[in-house]
């Protein structure tokens, strides 16, 4: 078992990860290989193999710090915001969460297939559901957990335009999504609730 504190296993990690993500700025995840990935880091295979059993467990690992991150952040920073429970707020608090960790967003989303993207809107409508539940503001009703997935997905499908798009820093990106999902959102949950109803 490597011992994790060691400075030279926390500079093998850090130079992994940087390759990665330089790596992964050029190509798609799954075209990246141990190979080239030690050579991008300058370290050995046994190295590498020291930390990760394969890239997929890297880039595994990676998405999960991340949508670990961003769901705990999202709701502490959407606590700090308000008690009021609003979506606004939430949504405030996820996409400034989101912009926190643009430069593995930036790295991670082009060259994903859709896992990455998957993972992401799960976590943000968990945090949505989790905060609302918190505030004890409608967070149980199946209108709103409608609401939470198509806000969750919403915010993810922007975020991966706007990084697709431009360069402009992702925290500008709130107004626009805010104008965007508004109608999207309140015309697909009547709908949705509408079809629920005659059904029971």
């Amino acid at each position: 078992m490597p011992n994790t504190d060691d400075l030279r296993y926390v500079r093998t990690e850090g130079a992994i990860r940087e390759a990665f993500m330089s790596l992964v700025a050029e190509k798609p995840v799954a075209s990246v290989t141990a190979s080239e990935l030690c050579r991008k880091a300058g370290i050995s295979r046994n190295a590498f193999y020291l930390h990760y059993a394969s890239v997929l467990t890297l880039y595994t690992t990676l998405v999960g710090e991340l949508v670990s991150n961003i769901r705990a952040e999202s709701i502490a920073s959407a606590e700090r915001r308000s008690a009021t429970g609003r979506d606004d707020e939430l949504d405030a608090a996820i996409v400034a969460t989101l912009a926190k960790h643009e430069g593995l967003l930036r790295a991670l989303l082009p060259s994903d297939d859709g896992p990455l993207a998957k993972c992401l809107a799960e976590g943000i409508e968990e945090a949505f559901v989790e905060a609302a539940l918190r505030y004890g503001k409608h967070g149980g009703s199946l209108e709103h957990r409608l609401r939470c997935a198509y806000s969750a997905w919403g915010i993810v499908g922007l975020a991966a335009h706007w990084i697709a798009s431009t360069n402009r820093p992702l925290s500008e990106a709130l107004p626009h999504f805010e104008e965007l999902l508004a109608s999207a959102v309140e015309s697909s949950a009547r709908y949705l609730m509408g079809n629920h109803d005659r059904e029971r």
